[in-house]
């Protein structure tokens, strides 16, 4: 599959640097905290407190509001503008900061896609929710569908809702939940290729599916981890009695490790370098073709490569330059195995993917460990794509 708009390098690159990171909006209050420094101090101490109180409140709350553009850049969506309207609080003064946001995008294919999402973190970050709707219509281009030869026109419908809640165990790193998620999920396409996808079974089902999740967690961040690790175990089962189409399981794993380089600290920036790893992996057992594993490296579209199951190992390099700005680079490897869609089966020696990327950071909020990044990653053959990602990937 071939990009109809290819990624363009150099100047577009440089240009949308500039431009994404000069439209970042953080919300400030008009009156500042340094305006009332400088309030002479007769006035000052004829403030009432309570006033002064009301001030420190709306400050807090005026700053908790963030504004990001978003970009991405494949070769299944084409280019895609759109952005993130998060508000941003702590729950209680020993929890991570939890977020609510909004984020919504279009690309030049005309496929729009929407959505509502909270991460919510309470009681010291001994209770973690998730909740998450949205919805896509998606228009795709592929130069050679599926190996045919043919180009094809293909629209995706997408829509689901989804949670997952995690409770700590005692005093201890493990965290044990459950999860959930509802999908009406359809493929169509124009001529011919409609009829293929029916064949092979790609054309989209509706699933229900709960599950269980395990979790040990040592990170000394949730969004901008400079030590500890994160193992994640979890499973879908997915039901026709839930309501679903299909009764399958996908088992999940992930395995995020960190590790702090302070003898690489670079000028005034007050943060660590940080060597980050990621192994991850995704095994179905009875799954339809559309409940089947896709490469999830940087660089690579979503669905774009199918298999039963997939795993693969990202590295990645994050450098503070100054207490806003960083650099990141990326490299990773993935691979398929067990059945592919055309039911042969395959190994991990001759389905191998390749990633490797580089890009900017930038801190939004420090306090709440917020940041966008904006990179570009190449994978094999055509694969390509440019991202501006709101936090990190892992």
């Amino acid at each position: 599959m071939r990009n109809r708009y290819p990624l363009k390098q150099g100047g577009l690159s440089v240009f949308l640097v500039c431009c994404c990171l000069s439209g970042v909006g953080v919300f400030y209050p008009a009156t500042t905290s340094a305006q009332v420094a400088s309030t002479p101090h007769s006035d000052y101490e004829s403030t009432d407190r309570s006033d002064e109180l009301k001030a420190d409140a709306e400050l807090s709350a005026a700053q908790s509001w963030l504004v990001t553009p978003t970009l991405a850049a494949d070769p299944k969506l084409g280019a895609t503008v759109g952005g993130v309207i998060a508000y941003l609080k702590k729950l209680d003064e020993e929890s991570t900061a939890s977020v609510v946001g909004v984020t919504i995008s279009y690309s030049d294919t005309d496929s729009i896609t929407a959505g509502v999402g909270a991460q919510l973190f309470w009681g010291a970050d001994a209770h973690r929710l998730t909740l998450l709707a949205g919805g896509a219509e998606i228009n795709n281009e592929y130069d050679d569908f599926l190996g045919t030869g043919q180009t094809a026109e293909t629209k995706d419908s997408v829509h689901a809702v989804g949670f997952r809640y995690l409770n700590q165990i005692g005093k201890s790193d493990w965290l044990a939940g459950v999860q959930g998620i509802s999908t009406n999920y359809a493929v169509g396409a124009d001529g011919y290729i409609d009829g293929i996808l029916n064949i092979i079974g790609l054309s989209g089902f509706d699933a229900t599916g709960l599950g269980l999740v395990l979790q040990h967690d040592t990170m000394d961040d949730q969004r901008d981890p400079a030590g500890g690790h994160l193992l994640s175990l979890h499973n879908m089962a997915y039901r026709e009695g839930l309501g679903g189409e299909a009764s399958f399981d996908v088992i999940y794993t992930d395995f995020r490790w960190y590790h702090s380089m302070d003898e690489l600290t670079i000028g005034q920036s007050n943060r660590p370098t940080v060597l980050a790893l990621q192994l991850k992996g995704r095994f179905t057992e009875d799954a339809p073709l559309s409940g089947f594993s896709s490469v999830t490296l940087p660089g690579y579209t979503m669905g774009n490569y199918l298999s039963e199951d997939y795993v693969h190992m990202l590295i990645e390099g994050r450098v503070p330059i100054t207490r806003k700005f960083g650099i990141v680079a990326f490299g990773g490897v993935g691979c398929q195995f067990g059945d592919d869609i055309a039911g042969q089966k395959i190994n991990c020696s001759d389905h191998t993917f390749p990633s490797v990327g580089a890009g900017i950071s930038y801190m939004l909020k420090e306090e709440a460990s917020v940041l966008i990044r904006l990179e570009i990653a190449k994978g094999k053959n055509d694969n390509e794509a440019l991202y501006l990602r709101f936090g990190h990937a892992f």
